[in-house]
């Protein structure tokens, strides 16, 4: 697959020695570092005629002029080309550049425009940095197409006309991450020979290289590939050259691994990361058929595996055969096989299409607070106009962790109490649902029904029942006092009296809260934190402010007024 860039072109420095009055004059620099920070400034408001009324050394210059674009990548991948006049006295010279780009001012502006309504389009609130990166990249992959006779080149071009080359895929790469506070940087170099550019981003802690030039099948089909979404710099360099001279941060945290240490199941299954799994690798075709057969089963648009490179291309069209027998497959279509990141497997990529796709999908859960000591039971259906088929066996759920939960078969099991966020996959289309577990002694405490009380407390969409610890909140100097220990049960949180200290003690996971009654100091892991009001025993029962404790176990608490309720999410 033929990438290219385009090449910048920099004129040689002229020394034409003009009159004094040639250019106006218009920015001033005294050295070469205030000399490049004019020059960055002004490219990057894409001014295309600038000048600098300049009284440093000239030692160099044609080198610092020059190097000023060439070592900002950003600048050098928007201009096609750069001219330098300069003109000299014995104390000053001026400096005239002029500047063509491959976009307009004007343009970049509504490039911006586009850029901003398309993240309000595909960034939810709930989505993490990964999940937004992702976000990104799919929707250039789908809706971008390479540019193969190399007409455009800027993100602009990508946006507007759907084409560009390697250089509008990195360009709009970066610009949508920055706009999402997401660290980034466009990396240049080769791609089997021919100059291409890409881009390095930062999730958490860990560099990865990213290129979603590559990641667009040719023909273009209206797939996404992952072959180089977050890669690190041996695996990017199989096929790739870094030019020299760029500081780039090392890359060398594999994207399976960490995923699977921050247990992002529902990432390693959309970017056919999973493959890496043990029960996704087919080491004889008999595997390949099973690995198949179980992964139709949720109906995916696409499909990855890695296979023995023993598996002939025979087996594996014999194998995809068998998967296209299903009625309800319209089509199978698989890109080139390539070797994984170990180079010991092969890997396949199918892309699925269906005769039928939903309208949507519905989940039925009789409610979304449970007893932790019952089992739920739910259904999910899949809506064809008026067809309804239970797809309850057949749908994706992730992401969850099976030593908290137990998912079989349209029942749910607890293992551990808390609230999980669910999202179920089915053909491409998905839907979400919030469940809570909450233990007995916490579950007695909770209603649906809104008590009759001057200030209520409502967690999980539900409300705190006070009356069997009788007492109920109160409002004292402008702050909710709240009996400690039915509101921290609920909230899954220990909680215990020590009677020596006279102090209550809530567990939250690795924190800890020590309330003594009676004082206006509390304790969290041994820091000690003022309390707008002191905590005290109200009907044998300690009572304290209520939004000190749940911003300390990091929940939000919102005063509902108009319903006199105190909302904790």
């Amino acid at each position: 697959m033929k990438r290219t860039t385009k090449t910048i072109f920099i004129a040689l420095l002229i020394l034409n020695f003009f009159a004094l009055n040639a250019y106006g004059l218009s920015y001033d620099a005294s050295n070469h570092y205030e000399l490049e920070n004019v020059i960055i400034e002004q490219m990057s408001k894409y001014n295309p005629d600038f000048n600098i009324k300049y009284t440093g050394s000239l030692d160099n210059i044609e080198e610092v002029l020059k190097n000023t674009v060439d070592k900002n990548i950003y600048l050098k991948s928007n201009i096609s080309e750069v001219h330098w006049d300069l003109s000299s006295t014995k104390h000053v010279s001026y400096i005239n550049v002029k500047v063509n780009y491959i976009i307009t001012q004007e343009e970049r502006i509504e490039a911006d425009k586009k850029i901003v309504e398309i993240l309000t389009d595909i960034i939810e609130p709930y989505m993490n940095d990964h999940e937004k990166a992702k976000a990104v990249h799919d929707y250039i992959v789908l809706n971008g197409k390479y540019d193969e006779n190399k007409l455009y080149y800027s993100d602009y071009d990508l946006l507007m006309e759907g084409t560009s080359v390697c250089n509008g895929y990195a360009l709009l790469t970066y610009n949508m991450l920055s706009k999402l506070n997401i660290p980034v940087k466009l990396i240049s170099g080769t791609g089997t020979g021919e100059a291409h550019i890409w881009n390095m981003v930062k999730l958490d802690d860990y560099w990865f290289h990213l290129d979603s030039t590559w990641d667009d099948p040719q023909p273009d089909i209206g797939t996404i590939s992952y072959s180089y979404y977050m890669l690190t710099e041996k695996e990017i360099t199989k096929d790739h050259t870094i030019d020299e001279n760029q500081d780039i941060p090392k890359s060398t945290k594999k994207y399976y691994d960490y995923l699977k240490e921050l247990s992002h199941d529902k990432l390693l299954a959309e970017t056919g990361l999973d493959m890496y799994n043990e029960e996704n690798t087919a080491k004889n075709e008999s595997d390949l058929i099973s690995i198949l057969k179980r992964k139709i089963l949720y109906h995916p648009l696409r499909i990855s595996i890695r296979f023995d490179k023993s598996i002939s291309q025979s087996s594996l069209e014999s194998a995809m055969s068998k998967l296209a027998i299903n009625d309800y497959i319209s089509q199978i279509g698989y890109s080139p096989i390539v070797s994984d990141n170990t180079g010991e497997w092969n890997i396949l990529n199918l892309y699925i299409k269906y005769k039928e796709t939903p309208e949507k999908i519905t989940l039925d859960f009789a409610k979304n607070v449970y007893n932790t000591a019952t089992e739920v039971n739910f259904n999910v259906s899949a809506i064809y106009g008026s067809k309804k088929v239970n797809i309850t066996n057949d749908v994706l759920i992730y992401p969850y962790d099976p030593n908290k939960l137990n998912i079989s078969k349209g029942t749910l099991k607890f293992k551990e109490s808390g609230n999980y966020n669910l999202l179920f996959e089915y053909q491409g289309l998905r839907e979400k649902v919030s469940i809570t577990g909450l233990n007995s002694n916490a579950f007695d405490y909770i209603t649906n029904k809104k008590p009759d009380s001057p200030v209520n407390v409502k967690v999980y969409d539900q409300y705190i029942d006070f009356s069997s610890v009788n007492q109920w909140p109160f409002i004292e100097n402008g702050r909710t006092m709240v009996p400690l220990r039915a509101v921290f049960e609920v909230l899954n949180c220990n909680v215990k009296w020590e009677e020596a200290s006279k102090s209550a003690v809530v567990e939250y996971g690795a924190t800890k809260i020590i309330i003594p009654a009676n004082s206006a100091t509390a304790y969290i892991n041994g820091k000690a934190n003022s309390l707008d009001v002191p905590a005290k025993i109200v009907n044998d029962r300690i009572m304290i402010p209520l939004r000190f404790v749940s911003e300390a176990i990091e929940k939000t608490v919102i005063w509902d007024d108009a319903d006199k309720t105190v909302l904790i999410f």
